[in-house]
């Protein structure tokens, strides 16, 4: 049974309700319910005509918006063109085949893709090197004071069978952040548990036992029965059940850690531009211990942001949200964002998977700006530590991207909203163009009798090659190989004349010498890894859409290694698949040449999976200086404090104070289920 009564705050000044639970077990107090209407969103066009594509007020939007989209367009048309006319020049000569058409006609929209992304990283790398001005006014630099935020923040942190222990010392490391920044009354902590482990659940219990009782913050957990939804639906029910105390929420994932100033900044950022639906931060990656780990957390923190400012600088107020280490208006989203079960078979039918994107979409429909905080630091995530791990969560946003493909059309989308869309189902739908493009063209070239008459004899080879030298050929395919590796790799580069400019950085790195090796090696491990993520995003793509879908795993974090049996199991078809291909054009020496990069990365694939999953390489690379960042170098105090003892207070990085706090729990026989 349960009783509902209110007590009074002393310490905060407030008046605080909750709800007495009584079961075998214990007493403990959760906050009344404050429910917050949420109706689900027509997201078919039967379903009755949609508002027209919302305009968000004045104070949303950037300055000169469509002359900076403009700009960017046109610039990815032309680098797009120039890519795609050097590859047809260079096959071209001497005709053009049906199957070389087709090659042709797929890398279309693979140059486009890359030219984007080239173009967006030349904006943000011109943008950083000046002095960028925030829309927003988000400003953490020493000089600008602390705000003090107004309104009720709440600070969701969603679990499913995470490592209880790490997740609680990260939010004991944000909460202590919060307490230095003088805002923790501002700010209540949400621990909302999907956890169907029983062990798992306890251990959640337990540590959140211990953090309630210093946390400075007012701290909640909450454990559903039925996990309906996912995470969406895990936001949802809270939105739906508490959501109407609350002015913001800031939405977190169990590896996201973010300093309590940032959080501060979001909050008074969100109160000075009332129109402003959500603002997503840029998350450096922390912790990385194995070679993959360090390589993907090397390489965001060194080019990332050039791209992440550039597509800041042309998006503006049409930006898009990736589900986590974001602030979102609570009001805005429960008016907005109620996401139904998509009708229709797998799929494309079922619970919406990549749901960030969609709400993003749905907010700006409904008039409220979407905007990136591409100058905020202390924002902070951890990745994948292994390919394997990588490749499980990639399929299922592959999955989540592909639902996306009949929503494009939604009616009421603001244009900017359909292209982020767009560009995440490219993300996926470009390897097997690219699959397909390379296959046809390889076919062509072995088709081809001249080449099949000079395999034979090195004579014949060189009596061939002399007949066949086409300096023009020659010409294109240089200029080719340029425009390529200047749209694949130029953002790196970019981002690491970046570093160079800065003194100060270039020390949180190791210094130039170790900055170049890191760079060439990231290079060459990214283009040997290509390969393999080509295959399995083909492989993942043609599975999902015969209707084999993957279920909701945990992601491994802290995975150390993976055994040659697990390599093999997981990506030896890849290896054999290089193997036979390189057999195959043995006996056509130039096309061996031409595609040996890739059939390098293939090859490689089992050894290359478990050397970047081994974390004592991982650690000898780090003792070394090679893929350093600054956050390693000299980790900010929150890094510290969240590595630190697991159950107790990290005095040594922050002062505290205890608060009053409660607790959500379901009755015991819940819990065993």
């Amino acid at each position: 049974m349960s009783e509902r009564g209110a007590f009074f705050d002393l310490t905060s000044s407030r008046s605080v309700a909750f709800e007495t639970v009584i079961s075998s077990h214990d007493r403990v107090e959760i906050p009344v319910d404050a429910p917050l209407a949420m109706p689900v969103q027509p997201l078919a066009f039967w379903q009755g005509e949609a508002k027209p594509a919302a305009t968000a007020p004045n104070n949303t939007l950037w300055e000169n918006l469509t002359l900076r989209r403009w700009g960017v367009f046109v610039a990815t048309a032309i680098m797009a063109f120039a890519g795609w006319k050097a590859t047809y020049d260079t096959i071209a000569l001497g005709g053009v085949t049906r199957l070389e058409a087709v090659c042709l006609t797929l890398l279309a929209p693979l140059f486009l893709a890359l030219a984007l992304w080239f173009c967006t990283a030349v904006v943000g790398f011109v943008v950083l090197l000046g002095k960028p001005k925030d829309p927003l006014g988000i400003d953490d630099s020493a000089s600008s004071p602390m705000p003090k935020p107004k309104a009720r923040t709440a600070i969701l942190m969603p679990v499913h069978n995470e490592d209880a222990a790490e997740v609680f010392a990260r939010l004991r490391a944000m909460d202590a952040s919060l307490h230095e920044t003088g805002n923790s009354r501002a700010f209540d902590i949400f621990i909302l548990s999907d956890t169907r482990d029983a062990a798992v659940a306890l251990a959640e219990q337990a540590c959140f036992a211990r953090f309630r009782r210093e946390a400075n913050s007012h701290v909640f957990y909450r454990k559903r029965t039925e996990n309906k939804g996912r995470k969406a639906g895990n936001i949802a029910d809270w939105v739906a059940r508490w959501g109407g105390d609350y002015e913001h929420m800031l939405v977190l994932d169990a590896d996201s850690l973010m300093t309590g100033e940032a959080m501060v900044r979001l909050a008074d950022a969100m109160e000075r531009h009332p129109r402003v639906g959500l603002i997503q931060t840029m998350p450096m990656i922390i912790n990385g211990q194995t070679i993959f780990a360090r390589t993907l957390q090397f390489a965001t923190r060194l080019y990332g942001r050039v791209a992440w400012t550039g597509l800041a600088w042309w998006s503006g107020s049409e930006s898009s949200f990736w589900g986590h280490n974001a602030i979102v208006r609570t009001k805005a989203f429960a008016e907005t964002c109620g996401l139904p079960s998509l009708d229709g078979p797998k799929p494309f039918g079922g619970e919406v998977m990549s749901h960030d994107a969609l709400e993003s979409a749905l907010l700006r429909r409904g008039g409220w700006g979407v905007h990136l905080a591409p100058y905020l630091g202390g924002s902070y995530e951890e990745s994948p530590s292994n390919l394997l791990d990588f490749a499980t969560r990639d399929r299922r946003w592959c999955r989540g991207n592909v639902q996306h493909i009949p929503l494009v059309g939604l009616p009421g989308l603001h244009w900017m909203s359909r292209l982020h869309l767009v560009i995440g189902v490219l993300s996926y739908v470009l390897s097997p163009l690219w699959f397909v493009a390379l296959s046809s063209g390889i076919i062509s070239r072995m088709l081809m009798p001249e080449l099949k008459k000079a395999a034979f004899t090195m004579a014949d080879l060189q009596a061939a090659a002399h007949a066949l030298i086409d300096w023009r050929e020659i010409q294109a395919t240089a200029w080719a190989m340029i425009i390529t590796f200047v749209l694949l790799f130029g953002p790196k580069i970019l981002g690491s004349i970046l570093v160079f400019s800065r003194k100060h950085e270039i020390k949180g790195f190791g210094g130039r010498r170790r900055i170049l090796a890191g760079l060439l090696v990231e290079m060459l491990l990214s283009a040997l890894v290509a390969p393999m993520l080509m295959f399995t995003q083909t492989r993942a793509l043609i599975e999902i859409l015969a209707g084999k879908v993957g279920g909701w795993a945990t992601q491994r974090r802290d995975a150390d290694k993976v055994t040659g049996k697990e390599a093999f199991a997981a990506m030896g078809w890849i290896s054999v698949a290089g193997l036979v291909l390189a057999v195959a054009f043995w006996f056509t020496p130039d096309l061996l040449t031409a595609t040996m990069p890739i059939l390098a990365g293939l090859i490689l694939a089992v050894p290359l999976t478990m050397l970047g999953a081994h974390k004592i390489a991982g650690l000898g690379v780090k003792a070394n200086g090679l893929f350093m960042t600054p956050e390693e170098r000299r980790p900010p105090a929150i890094v510290r404090a969240a590595l630190g003892p697991v159950c107790e207070p990290p005095a040594r990085w922050f002062s505290r104070r205890p608060a009053p706090t409660a607790i959500i729990e379901q009755p015991a026989e819940q819990n065993a289920a």
